[in-house]
């Protein structure tokens, strides 16, 4: 059996597949995010579970709201207990077989081009965009890591001053320490801030949204101001790449409104005659995650000659 495992900073998902990467079970829990010890346990008692039901020991591929830097050692904004930690190697001592951990928007990005929305696609970008905002890059299939393995951590580049003086946008400490971080504002929790700051208060995109389809002025306006914010940061990253197609995951990627109006948004950012790529949502949906996740797993079990059944 092949293991998929989600990891952010709310809930931890697992999803079991046969070898044909059909999904078999799916379950979550909340993630421990304070208590390293408590993490651990959490993860690794999710995959004994999954052995227990299953009667086999399946391979293990997790993505992780974070990335593994060129030392094994974990980086995230999200789960501050197990920054600095070696998670792989921990959590294979518990488990008794390899943890694989890649990057969760790396994981979407390698699912949606292995039978996906981006199969066949020669420069592929998958956008995450829910609680947080990341982004992954496959060229010719292959994901591009970078150096120290950060490539597309771009939710927290800082999002351009014009659109932050434009929108008269506060200036905010991230998660990650930095200042004005484009995750701020155009995460989900970053659309209710900019709900927040037009006076239209909601406890969830939800509800804000369903005002805004209502076409009530305030929620109009924080919409407005959040696809533009959204629009310059996509044409920041096709002047950076230039990609194919962009996937969108997450939370708000089932926004109809998002593709009706991103190219509009996009285009006074562009030079020239350059035009947007293709943005459209995953094929795999909310399951695309841990279908990478697994993917990769299961790909490393067998470069090293493994087998799990």
């Amino acid at each position: 059996m092949i293991y998929g495992l989600d990891i952010g900073g709310t809930k931890i998902e697992l999803a079991i597949f046969d070898r044909q990467l059909k999904l078999q079970d799916c379950r979550r829990r909340p993630t421990p995010t304070r208590d390293y010890p408590q993490f651990l346990d959490a993860v690794a008692g999710m995959v004994q579970e999954a052995d227990q039901k299953t009667g086999a020991r399946g391979s293990v591929g997790i993505g992780l709201c974070g990335f593994l830097d060129s030392r094994g050692r974990a980086v995230t904004a999200n789960i501050a207990c197990i920054n600095g930690r070696r998670v792989a190697e921990d959590l294979a001592a518990r488990l008794g077989r390899p943890a694989h951990i890649e990057n969760d928007v790396n994981a979407f990005t390698c699912s949606e081009v292995a039978g996906g929305a981006a199969a066949g696609v020669k420069y592929a970008l998958g956008l995450v965009i829910g609680t947080g905002l990341a982004g992954g890059l496959c060229l010719d299939g292959r994901l591009y890591l970078g150096r120290q393995k950060a490539a597309l951590e771009c939710g927290h580049i800082a999002l351009p001053a014009v659109l932050q003086q434009r929108h008269k946008l506060p200036l905010r400490q991230c998660g990650c320490g930095g200042w004005g971080c484009a995750e701020i504002w155009l995460s989900g929790p970053g659309l209710l801030r900019l709900g927040g700051l037009h006076g239209a208060d909601y406890g969830d995109t939800e509800g804000l949204m369903a005002a805004v389809r209502e076409g009530k002025a305030p929620a109009l306006e924080a919409f407005s101001a959040w696809m533009q914010c959204l629009g310059g940061f996509f044409a920041q990253l096709v002047l950076l790449y230039d990609p194919d197609i962009m996937v969108l995951g997450g939370g708000l990627s089932g926004l109809p409104e998002i593709y009706q109006q991103i190219d509009a948004a996009m285009r006074p950012w562009l030079l020239g005659s350059l035009t947007a790529p293709a943005i459209v949502p995953p094929r795999f949906g909310d399951s695309s995650g841990v279908r990478g996740a697994a993917l990769i797993g299961q790909r490393h079990v067998a470069q090293a000659g493994g087998v799990y059944l």
